[in-house]
């Protein structure tokens, strides 16, 4: 069965998608010599705006209505998912369910006054959760009945957090939301941890921020990621890091090259394939 990662963070411009896209293509990379299941990789964007589609699948990533993540959320009975299924362009054994914007903003006004709507993504995934080895899902950056569908067909949460005190000090309400999801929905649902994100080494508050989050969250704080005009040319190519800034030569499982958001994005694939116990069946060459 699928690890499902949900990317969450009630405030906006704080890396979900960024880590999301990243995430998700270097898990493809890294798994890429496995077979079956295990080298597949599934991207889920809850965000209306799309954005981790455009990375993903860009100009395939909109569907009409009865064939997005939209149907799968608002229909009763939902849709069937395994026609929805498409590949990325950049990375074969990537998948995503396209979205439709409009759609998408229709299903989160409808999604309150729908039977079981916390649990409907999860229900929407069950026939598919044997096809991959991990599921990334991004949210959007407001409470509501899509996030709460985010954390509810989860087994782990990534908590993207902004180096900066603001960043810092929003994520009690956060946790409000976790722990209602957990107390009702999913009981073994875990924070696998929390990701510095836009760092600055120039700012003076930077240390102080990374000191306080790990003295919080002892244990659960992953490698920071830096600004990186790579990271925002990436995004506006419509590709992942490892995508735009590839080694001379990839060989099967390497991620990073000389750009320092893929070496940091490769050490959090690294984390995350430890933290979940992902077992190689033929490691490949890191």
């Amino acid at each position: 069965m699928a690890v499902v990662i949900t990317i969450a963070n009630e405030k906006g411009g704080v890396g979900k998608t960024t880590t999301g896209v990243n995430l998700a293509a270097g898990l493809t990379l890294r798994l890429a010599g496995e077979s079956g299941a295990g080298c597949r990789v599934l991207l889920i964007d809850l965000d209306p705006q799309g954005h981790a589609l455009m990375s993903a699948g860009y100009g395939a990533h909109e569907a009409p209505f009865e064939q997005s993540l939209a149907a799968l959320l608002v229909e009763s009975p939902p849709p069937s998912v395994q026609p929805m299924l498409r590949r990325g362009i950049h990375h074969p054994n990537l998948y995503y369910i396209p979205g439709n914007r409009q759609a998408m903003v229709e299903a989160a006004r409808l999604l309150p006054t729908l039977m079981a709507n916390e649990n409907r993504l999860n229900q929407a995934l069950s026939p598919i959760m044997s096809f991959f080895s991990y599921i990334i899902i991004d949210t959007p950056p407001a409470t509501g009945d899509l996030l709460v569908n985010g954390l509810a067909a989860a087994t782990h949460i990534i908590i993207p957090v902004e180096a900066s005190y603001l960043g810092v000090s929003g994520l009690r309400e956060l946790q409000r939301t976790i722990d209602e999801v957990k107390r009702h929905f999913s009981p073994h649902l875990s924070i696998l941890g929390y990701l510095p994100t836009l760092c600055e080494e120039q700012r003076s508050e930077t240390q102080e921020i990374l000191a306080e989050l790990q003295r919080r969250y002892p244990g659960k704080v992953f490698s920071p990621i830096h600004k990186s005009a790579d990271l925002a040319y990436a995004h506006s190519a419509h590709m992942d890091v490892f995508t735009y800034r590839p080694p001379r030569q990839r060989l099967t499982g390497q991620l990073s090259s000389s750009s320092k958001p893929t070496q940091e994005y490769s050490q959090l694939v690294e984390d995350v394939l430890s933290l979940t116990n992902y077992q190689f069946s033929d490691d490949p060459t890191i």
